[in-house]
């Protein structure tokens, strides 16, 4: 069958209880029905499963409470992978996933397996976010309600018994109009890619612009009393006239010196201030090399650091190819050797290579592809981490630079000095033009640091109008997205209507308005549906088509590859509300005749009382039927 991405099929579900199985049961494509009597146990399985999924459940059945742990066996797009959870009365519960099957898993060791936390903390990441790796599915981030996590969009693919039936969502507590949208947004394909990456560039900017904003206003600030204008030309002439004046005083009090030196041969010549010049140039150059000496350490380590990066990006897109590719290549049949031409004897084993008839194992293959790609996406997240830490680290080496080369400056000045006057400061005139000469060399550093700033200023500048050109075309770009999606949307939810007006149409004679349906309108916003307009006050009707709209959004996602649907559906509202036996069981073949209609690979799993005689064989219904004597979870 067709494989849309993203597709998530459950193969195995195993409850324990300790070192027992209190409940396991292999499922398969399509329609899987967990059938029994009424109050035995059906809905706290499929209340497993979905936590096992990722879902936050914390009130759970007696019988539930008696086991630890639930585990599943899924394929995410085809490869293999086992989600575990402890099933504990408090919310917000980690996963831990292993890239193979369950049995693999129940033989590895602790090391083998990745865990997860509910939410992401700090550099790691939450298992919803490891999933939708798996799933090959963008991060969404929403306005009000933070990032989407794989708890959130299962409220659309599983509807239990709780939920009020008028509402398409499971029911949440801090619900929000704007969450249910771009939950219901994302699912039907309509929330694009690049819009939402351009989203979290955008605030990124919007951060990095107010930072720039504020950071300008603080140098306005301590520039307030500046009355010349604020240029790195004003700060050259005015250091050289500074310089100059140096230079002047220097040159006179040489002359002075020598002028002593020459009427008071008592004067002792000292060398001692020339050397506290020279250890102070010394130092500052000793100084500047090591800050010099980190600076190119780091530009070395950082553009290392790029080279990795680019090859784990150029690898993680390599391994998500090559699983695409080692399935399509899987498929193909030789007729013909492609060296000799000769006739190839027909293949029929799946489990070997359809050319040289070697044995294949695929399961292998996949779980190492998972395995990989998990443990590259650490790396790159890691990786991107130390990245930003190098850049600062670089921006503050650059501003310590600037500094330590102003004092040695200042130290080289105070020598050349020191070196054309070797006398001591012994009369006036000397001590009136060191002393000079001293706040000039306070005039050039405070020069320094106002080139510093306006430096800076001007870098923030050209930041800012870089920042604000980008803002404007990353925007622009939305805006045109925008009205793309809304086209996708308006196709999507045409899709899902004809979906449900086909299983309205074919519902027992119970419900007038069903049989001459002719629009199906459903609201992401106000959580809610209507049939030409109308809801309804019979709640067996309203059930009716909360299950319709729940799996027609299934169908036409297994029709339709741009929908980022799961191709998976939970229903625990068959027989809900008043559902007379022989409604839900038409429901029944309804479902699994459109699921057999479909080519993509999809699963439905649905728990009865009241089965359709002609789905209770093997083919549909997974494990045994529960009883009130033999219940479906096994605690004693």
């Amino acid at each position: 069958m067709t494989l849309f991405r993203p597709t998530l099929v459950i193969r195995e579900v195993a409850v324990y209880r300790g070192s027992s199985y209190a409940y396991r049961a292999s499922l398969h494509d399509g329609v899987n029905i967990i059938a029994g009597e009424n109050s035995s146990g059906k809905s706290t399985i499929l209340s497993l499963i979905v936590y096992g999924l990722g879902a936050d459940i914390s009130n759970w059945s007696e019988q539930a409470q008696l086991c630890d742990r639930v585990s599943l066996e899924v394929e995410c797009n085809g490869n293999v992978a086992t989600f575990s959870r402890l099933i504990s009365a408090k919310s917000g519960q980690p996963m831990e996933i292993f890239a193979g099957s369950i049995g693999q898993a129940e033989k590895a060791s602790v090391s083998e397996w990745m865990r997860f936390p509910y939410r992401t903390s700090g550099e790691r990441e939450s298992f919803s976010q490891a999933v939708f790796n798996l799933l090959a599915l963008p991060e969404l981030q929403t306005d009000t309600s933070g990032k989407l996590t794989m708890h959130q969009l299962l409220r659309l693919m599983y509807s239990d018994q709780l939920s009020a039936v008028d509402h398409i969502f499971r029911d949440e507590n801090f619900d929000s109009p704007q969450l249910r949208e771009a939950i219901g947004r994302f699912l039907m394909g309509a929330y694009d890619t690049d819009i939402y990456a351009n989203q979290l560039r955008i605030r990124e900017l919007e951060k990095e612009f107010a930072a720039a904003d504020a950071t300008l206003r603080g140098i306005y600030a301590l520039l307030a009393d500046v009355n010349h204008s604020l240029t790195l030309e004003w700060a050259a002439a005015e250091r050289r006239n500074v310089e100059e004046q140096l230079i002047r005083l220097g040159e006179e009090a040489s002359q002075a010196e020598a002028a002593l030196y020459e009427e008071d041969g008592e004067d002792v010549v000292s060398l001692e201030p020339q050397r506290r010049a020279l250890d102070a140039v010394r130092t500052a150059q000793n100084e500047l090399a090591s800050v010099d000496q980190q600076i190119e350490g780091l530009r070395l380590e950082r553009a290392d650091s790029e080279i990795f990066l680019a090859t784990l990006t150029r690898k993680i897109d390599a391994l998500r190819d090559s699983a695409t590719v080692a399935e399509a290549i899987s498929e193909v049949e030789y007729s013909w050797c492609p060296a000799c031409f000769a006739t190839l004897p027909s293949h029929d084993n799946p489990h070997t290579c359809r050319l040289c008839k070697a044995p294949m194992d695929e399961e292998r293959m996949r779980r190492r592809v998972v395995g990989q790609l998990n443990e590259l996406l650490v790396q790159q997240k890691q990786s991107t981490s130390v990245q930003a830490d190098r850049d600062r680290e670089l921006a503050e080496l650059d501003d310590k630079r600037a500094a330590v080369f102003a004092r040695w400056k200042d130290a080289a000045a105070r020598l050349r000095t020191a070196k054309r006057t070797p006398q001591n400061e012994t009369r006036q005139r000397l001590a009136t033009l060191n002393e000079q000469m001293g706040y000039l060399r306070r005039e050039l550093e405070e020069i320094a640091r106002q080139e510093r700033l306006i430096a800076r200023l001007d870098a923030l500048s050209t930041k800012k109008a870089d920042l604000t050109a980008e803002l404007t075309r990353l925007r622009d770009m939305n805006e045109r997205l925008a009205a793309t999606q809304q086209e996708r949307l308006s196709n999507a939810y045409q899709r899902v209507e004809r979906e449900t007006l086909a299983l309205l149409h074919h519902d027992l004679p119970r419900q007038d308005s069903f049989e001459k349906a002719k629009s199906v309108s459903f609201d992401f916003k106000r959580d809610a549906i209507s049939v030409d307009g109308h809801t309804y006050s019979s709640a067996s009707s309203t059930i009716y088509l909360k299950n319709a709209l729940l799996s027609s959004f299934l169908a036409a996602a297994a029709e339709d590859p741009g929908f980022r649907h799961f191709r998976l559906l939970i229903l625990d509202t068959i027989e809900d509300k008043g559902m007379e036996p022989e409604r839900s069981r038409n429901f029944q073949r309804l479902i699994a005749e459109r699921s057999a209609s479909l080519t993509a690979r999809h699963q439905i799993i649905f728990a009865t009382a009241m089965i359709s005689p002609e789905l209770d064989n093997a083919e549909y219904v997974i494990g045994r039927k529960s009883t009130h004597a033999e219940r479906t979870l096994l605690v004693g």
